[in-house]
């Protein structure tokens, strides 16, 4: 009786590649879980003071005209006080929560969020696509340094989160101008950076399609994870991580496809039906409840500390 040896290890590779997919599939996934950690809170008013740090009448106070300045003119401002970042840095939380919030109608990604951590003593204006042109980088960090810091530093964290807010809203309505020493904006050596990891990480996943075995997918892996800052950049964390993971897909499609590393084996096998959905974009500016529009964010703005 024979048997056909070369079948049988054929299928043994087989497994062992598609079991060997799906255990560096799982690693992706939970590598890129951790780097969005944070957890977001639900969105419920225009202003959350989570640390405690405000009163109940500016609170009030703020809620109101922020309302009132989304009904005159559709942007909106949410301010969010956070007890503490998680470990993360305020930049990526701010683009965690902006793409969890929806800032902003859809069509003109007009929304603003001021981050506040008060026990890491960082602060940060994030801006919507749509309105980088009328809150730019520099008014941002003017905005913080003149605005928000002078109070946080003497105590008065109410009159420096109202000054802030007051001076974003002017911002928007152009009657805020950057001072002529507010020279340089804290965006372009960040975009610099960004670019540069998207480089570096196309070219090791570039490279994974040609090498063979576990080698290739460990290649694919590190160049996914440089690349993911410059997909955040492209397509905010929760979009960016949808890419990055359909890009591994793809990859180890292509992989099987020229017949590398895959011992022989069938084409079909990594990939089930299915779809995704960014939820609803409805739009509310209630009294009793609120919520984001569809707005999202490129990165732009400016962060600080006290």
């Amino acid at each position: 009786m024979k048997f056909n040896f070369k079948f049988i290890n054929s299928k043994i590779i087989s497994r062992f590649s598609q079991k060997n997919i799906c255990f560096f599939l799982t690693i992706l996934f939970v590598t890129f879980t951790e780097v969005s950690s944070y957890p977001v809170p639900k969105l419920e008013r225009r202003v959350m003071d989570h640390a405690g740090i405000l009163s109940e009448a500016t609170v009030n106070q703020l809620e109101s005209n922020l309302k009132q300045f989304e009904a005159e003119t559709s942007n909106q401002i949410a301010v969010y006080i956070t007890p503490n970042l998680q470990g993360e840095t305020i930049e990526d939380v701010s683009m965690e929560i902006f793409d969890e919030w929806k800032l902003g109608q859809k069509s003109k990604n007009n929304g603003v969020l001021l981050i506040i951590a008060p026990t890491e003593r960082k602060m940060r204006i994030a801006v919507g696509r749509g309105l980088e042109g009328a809150l730019t980088d520099i008014q941002a960090k003017q905005i913080i340094r003149n605005e928000l810091r002078p109070g946080f530093q003497s105590g008065d964290m109410d009159g420096g989160v109202t000054a802030g807010v007051n001076a974003i809203m002017a911002a928007i309505r152009g009657e805020y101008a950057p001072s002529e020493d507010d020279v340089a904006t804290t965006g372009n050596s960040s975009e610099e950076e960004v670019f540069s990891s998207g480089l570096v990480g196309g070219i090791f996943t570039l490279i994974s399609l040609i090498v063979p075995s576990i080698g290739g997918v460990i290649f694919t892996i590190i160049g996914l994870l440089v690349l993911f800052p410059f997909l955040t950049f492209l397509f905010g964390s929760t979009f960016g991580l949808i890419v990055a993971v359909l890009l591994f897909l793809l990859v180890m499609f292509l992989k099987r496809k020229i017949g590398i590393g895959n011992g022989g084996g069938s084409d079909g096998g990594y990939f089930g039906g299915g779809g995704w959905s960014s939820g609803g974009d409805s739009w509310s500016s209630g009294s009793d409840s609120w919520s984001g529009g569809g707005g999202d964010s490129a990165g732009g703005g400016s962060s600080g500390d006290w």
